[in-house]
């Protein structure tokens, strides 16, 4: 079980360093992005899950120019410099100006009426979620009839070379848990989206050390934030054995982090507006 209060507590310590190590979350996003191009639609409101400090949600105003966004994010602190972002890119008068444009809560709650949205993103982020059914539930309630939901989220091959690493070290993975591909389709289908299409991805990215490649899995607030994670096994000791294992995997001297990416949209009721060119899965 992920420990939200703890998870708050991390991001809102990331918030003004994530920018700046979010090098995997913004091609995610950059990817996701693509793919919401090809889909014929026009929200006149959208809902950004997850906001983080607000890239995506820049993008998504800009092209939806017409419509209402609202960011919507954990962290307090990843709020206030999204809502920093936009009034610095859109300055006074915007209409990003107000507060309800920036509204802080749990994915597994949300404080909004049915059917309030036409588009929901969200990218990088339901891998927080404790129950990913009840937030589907949640999703498809506060979206419109014909609404569109797109997301990305990582896969159970996410970190496995961190994972093995730390369960030959500790006896335990110490890494995040996903859901895998199969039963995320499941789930959305079960909460009553419509033609679920899912595909999976897998990043690698090269690090010139395991220093490096830890420090930005921190700086982004992404370590582990299971309730039942271990306190210890974290000094320097520790560190220095992760080193050591992660020389098996070593390549052109470089350290290898593989990431599962999932992405996938499901729509809301019978009708569908699909790709305007190509292909979704291109």
């Amino acid at each position: 079980m992920i420990d939200k209060l703890y998870k708050r507590k991390v991001f809102n310590r990331a918030a003004s360093s994530y920018d700046k190590h979010s090098i995997l979350q913004d091609k995610i996003s950059d990817h996701l992005y693509d793919k919401l191009a090809l889909i014929n639609i026009d929200p006149q409101s959208v809902l950004d899950l997850g906001c983080g400090t607000g890239r995506n949600g820049v993008r998504l105003s800009e092209r939806f120019k017409a419509g209402k966004l609202v960011n919507y994010d954990l962290s307090d602190e990843m709020l206030r410099l999204t809502k920093d972002k936009f009034l610095e890119l859109f300055p006074l008068p915007s209409r990003m100006a107000d507060t309800s444009h920036y509204i802080c809560g749990d994915i597994e709650q949300l404080p909004f009426q049915d059917n309030s949205f036409d588009l929901i993103w969200t990218s990088s982020a339901i891998q927080w979620c404790n129950n990913l059914s009840v937030s589907f539930d949640e999703i498809i309630r506060v979206l419109s009839p014909n609404g569109l939901f797109i997301f990305s989220t990582f896969g159970p091959k996410t970190l496995w070379e961190l994972k093995e690493i730390n369960e030959k070290i500790s006896g335990e993975s110490k890494t995040n848990k996903f859901i895998a591909k199969h039963n995320i389709d499941e789930l959305l289908l079960a909460s009553g989206f419509n033609s679920p299409l899912l595909e999976a991805k897998n990043i690698t990215l090269p690090y010139s050390s395991t220093e490096k490649l830890l420090l930005d899995i921190g700086k982004i607030g992404a370590s582990n934030g299971n309730s039942n994670r271990s306190k210890g096994l974290r000094g320097r000791g520790f560190m220095e054995s992760i080193k050591k294992e992660y020389e098996s995997f070593k390549q052109d001297d470089l350290y290898p982090a593989t990431y599962e990416v999932i992405y996938g949209h499901a729509w809301k009721g019978q009708q569908s507006f699909e790709v305007k060119t190509g292909e979704l899965t291109k």
